[in-house]
């Protein structure tokens, strides 16, 4: 797990954790996890989420209303403050954490919690570079899957890659690439190495005072999961199984079947990534991507 730890906090202080994390990875199970487990911790799971309070056909209006007008994508990390990022706009970034603070603060009181996890694909898409001018310190945590179960996952979902990310070719990217032909799936391999290099960067930030990483397939396992609460410095309760939570079974898209034709486009993508970035990533030290027919249909947000 490697953790990263200082004794900067004092008692009592309020807390931000934030997810490093490519999305499909286990977002809404370790919230779960916090949920059961974590009494004093607030799991935000892609916060601000839009909650529609009107049924039926009323309620997908009121969606998409409320993700214009009042629960932003922009405040999600889309749109606006991707463009932002991509442009080195830390102004317009810092205004849209300071709205996120004042909401998970708000949430922190309303619930009692002393700790704000934030969990999220799109904090370091953007959002870190705001928050890293407000917070004088902050945690901060891979969770990782493996890389070519989050692209089948991910391509299983049929969603649009640009609403969620930049391209890798902006120049604001640790690993800057050329797009133009990049299969769909490659450019879901090419975020699974961005967010890695980008939690690399962040560990070594010095307002960073904890570091560690969570698999995906422990999640499922108590003994680390306790393991690393406890490298976390997170008050919890004993660990019991939480069941997986997969969205992608809910939501109708079935379960994760990695095929040989997948694997093969990994093993096509990593002959294009440098050399010393492939040495960088720990993951991969001794990697065997899935095989065909390999199912993976467990904890995935």
């Amino acid at each position: 797990m490697s953790p990263k730890t200082d004794d900067r906090d004092g008692a009592g202080a309020e807390r931000f954790v934030f997810t490093a994390s490519t999305g499909r990875c286990g977002e809404a199970s370790l919230t779960e996890v916090l949920r059961r487990h974590a009494p004093l911790v607030y799991p935000g799971f892609e916060e601000p989420q839009v909650r529609p309070m009107l049924p039926s056909i009323l309620g997908t209006a009121e969606r998409h209303f409320r993700r214009r007008w009042v629960e932003t994508d922009a405040l999600l990390g889309r749109g606006e403050t991707l463009r932002a990022a991509a442009r080195g706009d830390t102004a317009f970034l810092e205004r849209i954490a300071a709205r996120r603070l004042q909401m998970a603060r708000a949430r922190m009181r309303r619930s009692g919690a002393r700790v704000y996890f934030d969990i999220s694909k799109f904090f370091v898409r953007g959002l870190h570079l705001g928050f890293a001018r407000l917070l004088p310190r902050f945690d901060i945590v891979l969770l990782v899957r493996d890389p070519v179960v989050n692209m089948r996952s991910y391509l299983n979902r049929h969603k649009a890659f640009a609403k969620d990310s930049l391209l890798p070719s902006d120049r604001s990217n640790l690993l800057c690439m050329t797009d133009s032909d990049l299969a769909p799936g490659e450019l879901y391999l090419w975020a699974w190495f961005e967010t890695y290099l980008r939690y690399l960067a962040l560990c070594e930030d010095a307002r960073v005072s904890r570091s560690a990483t969570l698999r995906t397939e422990h999640l499922s396992d108590p003994a680390r999961v306790e393991a690393f609460l406890t490298a976390l410095d997170l008050p919890h309760e004993p660990v019991g199984r939480v069941p997986p939570q997969n969205t992608n079974v809910t939501a109708g898209h079935g379960p994760t079947h990695v095929s040989d034709d997948d694997r093969r486009l990994f093993e096509r993508f990593l002959s294009r990534v440098p050399a010393h970035v492939v040495d960088r990533i720990g993951y991969l030290d001794g990697y065997v991507p899935a095989g065909a027919g390999a199912s993976q249909a467990g904890a995935a947000a």
